[in-house]
This record gives structure tokens, C-alpha cells and sequence, in this order.
């Protein structure tokens, strides 16, 4: 998934409410509950993230404000078009070793696992290649097969060299963890929320979904899963202190001679992974994990990923094919 790209946010406003639509609450709901809920909306990791309590204690805006800030932190630290970023330090370091916060280290080392379980299908070190990609605005273009492959040749998750919180890279190779990061950071916000006495909440960030515990009336979340390339949903799962995250061909794309160029791009040449696969949504109760690996089972494509998610414990996963079928993991 595309992370704090900031081109055409217009567009990104637009995508973001159809990714994945949550119905967090019946006209039943409303009726019968004493607390009204409260929501703020921002535009922040360059989407539109919302958290919504239902069920909290104190003063509830105060504790959104702190859930955004949050998220503010996170995103300074690991985006890599922030400048002075821990990533965007690491990437600019010219293959000097660079001191990191021991979150940043953590989370390249689990990053660095997903490489290794995807086979490098999936690799972190993929920001050169996407540098070369605009799948925004009005200056769409397949990138010139020269630079694409030069590119390429850049990309290796196994030149990170992690020592506790320092961290090394080679000159012009270049980190991205648009994979991993906005589920970190709703982990994050979901221990936050917790910890500051809220038992019910929804939190959006641009489609990473996180179900902090159950509704009111105690049933679980239902999450839509929107049907690619249309205003409507495929799929309804239903989810409590747990996490869905989806990974689309039709999030950011643009179309050129009749083809469709997406943003999942394959390590191997650069170009968008053809897996036959419109979508892979994950459900988890961690988000990160979520995050990762719908990404993960769009470059392995459905076979492939049904031998990779048995190898771990609690996940689920709904898949959308190219002619419109639906799969399930359970």
C-alpha cells in the first residue's frame, strides 16, 4: 500500500473513503446507547484517517487528540519523504551507519521478515524502483526501461545491516515501509486507546481498519470489503479487537495503451505484479501483520499464499481474482 506519498491529495480523499467502508453502528445502536459517539477525521500519513470512540472514559476528545498525535510522531519517524525521518536519514546516509529509536530498528527487523517469507517477492528496499513510478495526478508514465533496471539492481533487503539501533545501508539504496507502517502505527493507536480507558473504538487510518473490542450491544464490527473498481462491497467479515487491512490493484493505477499499471510493484523488474488477484484482505489482531501481508499475497498470488499464511498462527484472509471470484483462508 502507497505510504505518506504526497502527490494529489485530491485524489487520495476520494479513494480513501472506498477502500474499505466500516458500519460501526445501527440506527438500533443509537437508540439505546447512552453515550453519543464521538469522531475526528484528519488528514494525516497523507490520507484521511478517522478514530471514533463508542464506549470510553474521561474526556474522550482529549483522548483522540492524543491518538493523532500519536500517529503524527510515527509518521515523522518513519516516513521516507519526511525529511529528517529516521528512514529518510538512513536513505540519504551515503552507506554510513545511522542511530535510529529502537521502535525504528524493531520494525525493520520485522519488515526484514516479510522479505525473507515472501522469498524477496516483498522487499522493503524497494523505494528506488517506486521513486520512478507517479500513479497520481496527470503525469502518469511507465518509467524508462533503463532507469527500471538500474533501479532494480538497488534493491536487496539483505544489504540492511541492523546492530541494535544502528542501522546501515548502501549508498542509492533506499527503504519504503509503505508496507508495514500504517499498520504499526493503528497497533500503536489501539494500545493507546486501551490504555487511556477506551473499551470500544473504530480506528481508519485510509483503510487500515482496527476494531478496538466489541459494539455496544456486544456483537462484533462488520467491515465491508469494497469490490474493486466499483462503489460497492464484495464481502462483509466481521472482526472484534482485531485488524483488516485490504491490498488493491485499483488503489492507485492508471491505465496506458490499454493496460493497467498499479502500485504493487514486483522486486524482480520493477513493474506491477500480475498475480491475477484484484485484492487480498487480511484479518488479524495485529495490524502490522495484517498490513505486511496483504501486500505479501498480492505478489505471491493466491496458491503461494495459502502454503505462507499456514505457517502462521490467527490469520484470515479474503482474496478478490482478476474475473471477479472470492476465496477465503480461514
Amino acid at each position: 500500500m502507497k505510504f505518506f506519498d504526497t502527490d494529489n491529495k485530491k485524489r487520495i480523499l476520494c479513494a480513501s473513503f472506498l477502500m474499505i467502508i466500516v458500519i460501526v453502528f445501527s440506527i438500533a445502536y443509537l437508540r439505546n446507547s447512552e453515550k453519543q459517539p464521538v469522531s475526528q477525521t484528519r488528514f494525516m500519513l497523507d490520507t484521511v484517517c478517522t478514530v471514533t470512540l463508542y464506549d470510553w472514559q474521561g474526556d474522550g476528545e482529549s483522548v483522540i487528540d492524543g491518538t493523532f498525535d500519536l500517529c503524527g510522531r510515527y509518521e515523522k519517524r518513519l516516513s521516507a519523504t519526511v525529511s529528517g525521518s529516521d528512514i529518510d536519514r538512513i536513505n540519504h546516509s551515503g552507506g554510513r551507519p545511522v542511530k535510529v529509536a529502537a521502535e525504528t530498528a524493531e520494525l525493520l527487523t520485522r519488515a526484514k521478515y516479510y522479505c525473507e517469507r515472501s522469498g524477496g517477492a516483498f522487499d522493503i528496499t524497494i523505494y528506488p524502483v517506486k521513486s520512478l513510478w507517479n500513479f497520481s495526478g496527470d503525469d502518469t508514465s511507465v518509467p524508462d526501461p533503463k532507469a527500471l533496471s538500474e533501479a532494480v539492481a538497488l534493491v536487496d533487503y539483505n544489504q540492511i545491516s541492523i546492530d541494535g539501533t544502528t542501522v546501515t545501508l548502501p549508498a542509492g539504496m533506499g527503504i519504503d515501509l509503505g508496507a508495514v507502517a500504517k499498520g504499526f502505527i493503528a497497533d500503536r493507536a489501539a494500545e493507546y486507546l486501551r490504555e487511556h480507558g477506551v473499551t470500544s473504538a473504530v480506528i481508519d487510518l485510509g483503510g487500515n481498519i482496527y476494531t478496538v473490542g466489541h459494539r455496544a450491544n456486544g456483537e462484533a464490527w462488520r467491515v465491508g470489503i469494497k469490490k474493486p473498481f466499483s462503489d460497492g462491497e464484495a464481502d462483509i467479515v466481521e472482526t472484534a479487537d482485531a485488524s483488516v487491512v485490504t491490498s488493491g490493484v485499483y488503489q492507485r493505477f492508471f491505465k496506458k495503451d490499454g493496460r493497467l499499471y498499479h502500485h504493487i510493484l514486483r522486486s524482480s523488474d520493477g513493474m506491477p505484479c500480475d498475480t491475477g488477484l484484484y485484492s487480498v484482505t487480511v484479518i488479524s489482531e495485529c495490524s502490522e501483520q495484517c498490513d505486511a501481508l496483504s501486500t505479501v499475497c498480492m505478489l505471491l498470488g493466491y496458491e503461494k499464499s495459502k502454503s505462507l499464511l499456514s505457517q502462521i498462527q490467527g490469520v484470515q484472509a479474503v482474496f478478490i481474482t482478476s474475473d471477479d471470484q472470492i476465496l477465503y483462508y480461514k
